[in-house]
């Protein structure tokens, strides 16, 4: 059970043993921060609990998500998926499990229809919301909940992710992904990679106060794409230039508020350079 998820040893025996000691119980929240595999752990859980080889063919599993049209969770989405089909008992297994992803995206009127069915659950039913911000989630709803925090991968699982699937990556953007999978494929999938090593270079640049090519090399890179921000802003901590670092979180700001590019950039170039 859990094979090929990385890291979380203690959360997974908690529910290796909720599952042997069948003390399974009506309704989860899986937290922590996004990419570190709450969701692989509650489908392999999932899983275990309805005895199935495939959630996809289980008449007994729903998975619920925010539709792409929508801005949240829309109390609907809760009736129709969970509030009408709870009362209808398991078809093929003992019980049935109902995932909600990105369960902070749930409005209050969704999450005052969920509560409902929290109140008072079959006993054959199971509940499992995944969430990266719980404080989006009404107090009444987290109090009916067995909470399972999720913490960030340790590095030495992070690395062993690494080898086991043959990636070649510097420990810098290892270590900026922090403890975050699904963040480090991100970076691997957007091909930010070299962008990230082109970083590195300007860093140099600001270091030996080359304004005319830390310009130059800047003008490569799409700093509109947030990582790449948050990736000098990192390695500028990293080297300890932490006024500096403050200055791209002073451009990042601007960017937010519809500055001009150009000047935004050019300007937190000159800046970081004078506080180095």
């Amino acid at each position: 059970m859990f094979e090929g998820i990385y890291g979380h040893s203690a959360q997974k025996e908690m529910l290796i043993e909720a599952i042997t000691n069948d003390r399974i119980s009506h309704a989860y929240l899986f937290y922590g921060t996004e990419g570190i595999g709450k969701q692989k752990i509650a489908k392999e859980f999932a899983r275990r609990i309805l005895g199935v080889d495939n959630l996809d063919t289980c008449v007994d599993y729903k998975y619920i998500s925010k539709k792409e049209d929508k801005k949240d969770i829309v109390a609907q989405q809760i009736r129709e998926d969970i509030s009408d089909d709870v009362i209808e008992k398991p078809i093929s297994c003992k019980r049935k499990v109902y995932i909600i992803n990105d369960a902070n995206f749930l409005n209050d009127i969704a999450q005052n229809a969920l509560l409902k069915t929290l109140e008072e659950p079959p006993t054959y039913i199971v509940i499992i919301l995944i969430a990266s911000n719980i404080s989006m989630l009404l107090p009444t709803i987290l109090s009916r909940l067995t909470k399972v925090e999720f913490s960030k991968i340790d590095k030495e699982n992070m690395d062993k992710y690494v080898r086991d699937n043959n990636i070649v990556l510097q420990d810098n953007i290892i270590e900026f992904a922090e403890g975050s999978i699904g963040k480090m494929n991100n970076i691997i999938s957007e091909k930010l990679v070299d962008n990230f090593s082109k970083i590195d270079e300007i860093i140099c640049c600001f270091e030996q106060k080359d304004i005319a090519n830390a310009m130059i090399k800047c003008g490569d890179i799409d700093f509109n794409n947030v990582e790449n921000l948050d990736y000098l802003e990192f390695m500028l901590f990293k080297k300890k230039h932490y006024v500096a670092a403050l200055e791209v979180k002073t451009a990042l700001k601007r960017l937010k508020m519809n500055g001009n590019y150009d000047i935004v950039i050019d300007n937190m170039i000159i800046k970081c350079i004078e506080r180095l």
